[in-house]
């Protein structure tokens, strides 16, 4: 009879996939995940099918506890600002508390390994967020911009900010302030 799968054992590989994929990206081998999570590379097949399912599990893992972070006393009847202001801060507070998810989910975010259905299970995880956030926008942004402002601006400047606030930790909140009321002031009419 087969052994029951350990919850530890696949937490351990995907952490370990975390890890490498925010070091070097989707290239990582099976081999160094298994290495880095400290089981059998055969192992890793036994919880994944393929490499491509071990990413995609990740991906998941890692939009779901995303999405906890900025669900987390969502404003849903605040103003605009105030929506994009808890989502500013609830990124700046899951990014560097877990700037190893954050890079990993920067990575495969851009990845073709991704399936399209992954991607739509997890764009469900937001779906009520992003649809107040929208709707509170369209009196300040172009609706045919609000994908690029939020899915692009928004994101990029977060990374910078990020990057800010970690080399200046003694001026964090004022960079953090400082970010989101450039991209405030950048989508004004």
């Amino acid at each position: 009879m087969a052994r029951p799968l350990s919850e530890q054992k696949r937490d351990a590989i995907l952490d370990a996939t975390a890890k490498l994929v925010a070091a070097q990206g989707i290239g990582a081998s099976t081999a160094q995940i298994a290495r880095a999570a400290k089981v059998a590379e055969g192992t890793v097949f036994t919880y994944f099918q393929t490499k491509d399912a071990l990413l995609n599990a990740l991906f998941v893992r890692l939009e779901t506890r995303l999405a906890m972070v900025l669900g987390a006393d969502f404003p849903d009847q605040a103003d605009a600002r105030e929506l994009v202001l808890h989502a500013w801060n609830a990124l700046i507070a899951w990014g560097s508390t877990y700037p190893i998810d954050r890079m990993a989910l920067r990575q495969l975010k851009v990845s073709e390994r991704i399936s399209a259905d992954t991607r739509s299970e997890c764009a469900g995880l937001f779906g009520s967020m992003l649809q107040a956030l929208e709707t509170s926008l369209a009196s300040h942004i172009d609706p045919e911009r609000l994908p690029f402002y939020l899915g692009r601006v928004l994101i990029n400047l977060l990374e910078t900010t990020l990057e800010a606030m970690a080399a200046d930790p003694a001026h964090a909140a004022t960079l953090q302030q400082a970010g989101f009321d450039l991209f405030w002031k950048g989508i004004q009419r």
